[in-house]
């Protein structure tokens, strides 16, 4: 189109945004996303979306930034590979309003998880997670997490003093009550890392928090 049928026409400038810039599409995307057990019970909905828009006008991430889960939905099942590298992903939080008002029983909330996933696993997604190594390593450790204290001086800022003090005295607070203790039995805790370590979730997190594979598994994974 030339500059001139451009001026002509005045709805020439949406073809062009909609429709001009094809992004690359690899159909190996659109079956890994089919395939993975998380889309177990939305792979109908999944390929029937009918881009109605629902999801996005009742998202509260929408709202208040650039994410569109409509537009994940499309880019999704087109195989657009350009979501393997798109941060606006991150701000849904999984609160699946587009999942319970989707006529098509579409979950772009899971379809996020799994292209996340993706993410992480390039390498492009682990500064989004980073911040919650702290709780993976305590679940590790102790057979349950919490939230990172990286996270405690803004939570602190929300929730005041009275947070704050209570956290200090968390386990004090449990002994006085009777409560027993905040952290499962060691035998849980070694079923807990038993699991982890056959799933390669020590690994993953070691990735995750930037440090060195230990040399025997990446013998194995060689």
């Amino acid at each position: 189109m030339t500059d001139d049928q451009r001026a002509d026409n005045p709805y020439a400038h949406v073809a062009d945004d909609a429709f001009a810039a094809t992004p690359r599409r690899d159909p190996e995307l659109v079956k890994r996303i089919l395939d993975d057990p998380r889309m177990h019970d939305h792979k109908d909905g999944f390929q029937s979306c009918i881009q109605c828009g629902v999801c996005t006008s009742g998202c509260p991430a929408a709202r208040f930034t650039e994410y569109s889960p409509r537009e994940v939905a499309r880019r999704a099942l087109d195989g657009d590979v350009t979501l393997l590298e798109d941060d606006t992903l991150w701000y849904c939080y999984y609160c699946y309003t587009c999942q319970s008002r989707c006529p098509r029983h579409n979950s772009v909330a899971v379809i996020n998880q799994v292209v996340r996933g993706m993410q992480v696993e390039s390498g492009r997604g682990r500064a989004h997670v980073e911040m919650f190594a702290e709780w993976c390593g305590a679940f590790y450790d102790k057979g349950m997490g919490g939230d990172p204290h990286l996270m405690f001086p803004a939570i602190g800022e929300a929730w005041g003093d009275k947070w704050t003090d209570f956290m200090a005295h968390l386990l004090e607070i449990r002994e006085e009550l009777g409560l027993g203790d905040l952290y499962p039995p060691d035998d849980v805790v070694k079923e807990v890392q038993t699991i982890f370590e056959e799933t390669g979730f020590k690994e993953r997190l070691a990735a995750v928090r930037g440090e060195s594979v230990p040399a025997e598994t990446a013998a194995e994974e060689g």
